[in-house]
């Protein structure tokens, strides 16, 4: 403890035991120490809302201040500042523009805490707070960040709370390939043309006080796309299967046909595959598209060429002669060729052969009848029919008798 102290309180102890004591009002603040000006009130010095602020507590006189205790009695004080005993001080950060007029009391104790003569007397001051600079904040949050496809356009505007000009800069990291930020507008555009995930920190600046950063992240996937290993064929009546497989985008793909119109009898599964029994023969032109869970679309056009079905052409084939060469292909209607084909049931005319790849019958006949066959043919898809031909064979002509072997 100082001796100052020591002395002041000696001398408090005394004038109380002998009555002595003053009851005036000492304790009043010194406003021209505290850099105010005026009294009643006292007009101290103006605060700016946002930027800190801080004036000290002097009182008049000798008065010690160790064991004083400041505080707010009446009136508006600034929201943000407040009264510190310890430090004797008025500080903080004021939060909201305005003239704010209020008393201050300050109260003197004795150490340990015991009202002395001089209790408490309060002043009255005066405290402006002028509108501060709006601070820069900028955006988005990243869940506003949208997420990006390999060769297809994107556009990202950041954002400020305030409308100033302001130099926009990439300060940390890198934009995504392909992307750039507009140091004017604070505009990220372009065509990303990597897939993956970038994280980069964007800077604003207004003035040496007003900056800000804000750390994002972009994603960009990879463009949705369909394949099928085959377009296989198909005929009417026949299971059908085409499965489609869908990369790129991400999350599970919703399909549907988007264009066209299938076959009849032919669907689309969710795994987006092609399936059915076709009921009706034709070209048909369809287009599928896959839909990843961001909304990222992917299309496949396709024909698809359903056939008939395989039928033999039952037929009354053209006569043969006997002992002369013949051939004849035989013929069937709708199928996916190429077919094999089949004696079911016969005879060959004798001197006959048949080939089964070509379904073609040939050969020199040696006895003259008329034949009935059974042919069956299956084709690619392994679709069977069967037919009934028909082969009459002609006997040879015989040969005529010259005028002179008639005479003899």
């Amino acid at each position: 403890m100082s001796l100052k102290r020591l002395l002041f309180l000696a001398l408090l102890a005394a004038a109380v035991s002998l009555g002595l004591a003053s009851s005036g009002p000492a304790g009043n603040y010194d406003e021209q120490r505290m850099g105010c000006e005026g009294e009643g009130p006292a007009t101290c010095p103006a605060a700016t809302e946002g930027v800190p602020y801080s004036i000290p507590l002097e009182l008049l006189g000798d008065e010690d201040e160790g064991c004083a205790v400041h505080q707010v009695s009446s009136g508006s004080f600034p929201p943000g500042l407040s009264v510190n005993s310890d430090a004797a001080r008025i500080e903080g950060t004021p939060t909201q523009a305005g003239t704010y007029q209020f008393y201050l009391t300050v109260t003197l104790y004795t150490c340990p805490y015991e009202c002395g003569s001089k209790c408490s007397s309060d002043d009255e001051f005066v405290i402006k707070v002028n509108p501060g600079v709006p601070r820069l904040f900028i955006g988005p949050e990243q869940s506003g960040v949208p997420v990006g496809t390999v060769s297809a356009p994107y556009s990202l505007q950041m954002t400020a709370s305030v409308p100033d000009a302001k130099t926009w800069s990439i300060v940390d990291g890198a934009l995504p390939a392909g992307l750039t930020l507009g140091s004017a507008d604070g505009l990220i555009s372009g065509t990303p043309t990597t897939v993956g995930t970038t994280t980069f920190t964007v800077r604003a600046q207004i003035d040496a006080q007003r900056v800000d950063t804000k750390t994002l992240a972009i994603t960009v996937r990879d463009r949705v796309a369909i394949a099928a290993a085959v377009t296989p064929p198909s005929e009417v009546g026949v299971v059908f299967l085409m499965p489609l497989a869908a990369t790129g985008g991400t999350g599970t793909f919703a399909w549907s046909v988007s264009s066209g119109a299938m076959p009849t009898g032919l669907g689309l599964t969710p795994t987006g595959a092609v399936v059915g029994k076709p009921t009706q023969a034709g070209r048909f032109a369809f287009t599928v598209t896959a839909t990843d869970a961001e909304g990222r679309t992917g299309a496949y056009p396709t024909t698809l060429a359903v056939a008939e079905r395989l039928a033999v052409v039952a037929q009354r084939l053209r006569p043969a002669r006997q002992g002369r060469f013949y051939e004849v292909r035989l013929k069937t209607t709708g199928g996916v060729q190429p077919a094999i084909w089949r004696i079911k049931r016969g005879p060959l005319p004798r001197g006959m052969r048949f080939d089964r790849q070509l379904g073609l019958l040939y050969g020199t006949p040696t006895r003259a009848r008329t034949y009935r066959m059974q042919f069956e043919a299956q084709d690619a898809l392994r679709v069977r029919s069967a037919g009934t031909v028909t082969l009459v064979v002609k006997a040879a002509p015989r040969p005529s008798k010259s005028k002179n072997t008639r005479r003899r």
